[in-house]
């Protein structure tokens, strides 16, 4: 049954991923707060190969050599998923703990060719970066109103662009993943579901592995 987690989280559960997202990563900056909130909400860009000039690799092939370069880390405590943002669309898959479950790379594959259809709304984006903004500028002295502000006229906030992680962040976080719809992920995969990271206020969930 998949009632409870397509279900829209409330303002508290949005705070707690916020703040979570807050304390395992310290160095994030505003804009990765923008990039993690975007991700939520909107997925990953389809890219176009045309505008780029270079020849397409398959995506199967992308993903099996990154398995390849991370076949030396220890990913015996690795997370499989996490979630991104506060719009419970979206999550994050880390390619090697996937592989390593013996889940099928081409599945993985389709997920990712599937997930643009579910890419949310530009309103609910806004009005989640406010609540994001709010809490961050407290929980963060050094990410204050007047940082965000500056951010917002210096991206042109109100187009909504795709930006990127910035380098601090990714070197800090540097295992390949890839982005899915959350509703499409647990469909396949409903034993890695735990209704106790998007509703951690509801003692009737269980952690699933």
């Amino acid at each position: 049954m998949q009632i409870e987690r397509e279900s829209i989280l409330s303002q508290k559960e949005k705070l707690f991923l916020i703040t979570k997202f807050t304390e395992e990563h310290p160095e994030a900056s505003i804009q990765d707060y923008y990039k993690w909130l975007y991700f939520g909400e909107f997925g990953e860009e389809e890219f176009n190969t045309l505008l780029t000039g270079k020849k397409q690799i398959p995506e199967l092939h992308v993903i099996l050599s990154e398995i390849k370069q991370e076949a030396t880390l220890d990913h015996s405590q690795a997370r499989l998923w996490e979630p991104l943002g506060v719009a419970a669309r979206f999550v994050k898959v880390y390619v090697s703990p996937y592989y390593l479950r013996d889940c099928p790379i081409k599945r993985l594959v389709n997920l990712i060719e599937r997930s643009p259809a579910f890419r949310g709304s530009r309103m609910t984006f806004k009005l989640d970066w406010n609540t994001v903004k709010d809490l961050v500028s407290e929980l963060r002295p050094d990410l204050g109103r007047r940082d965000f502000i500056n951010f917002e006229e210096r991206i042109n906030f109100h187009q909504l662009p795709e930006l990127s992680f910035t380098d601090k962040f990714v070197a800090n976080n540097p295992l390949h993943y890839r982005i899915v719809s959350q509703k499409l992920f647990f469909d396949y995969f409903p034993e890695y579901m735990d209704n106790s990271v998007f509703h951690p206020f509801d003692h009737n969930n269980s952690l699933i592995g």
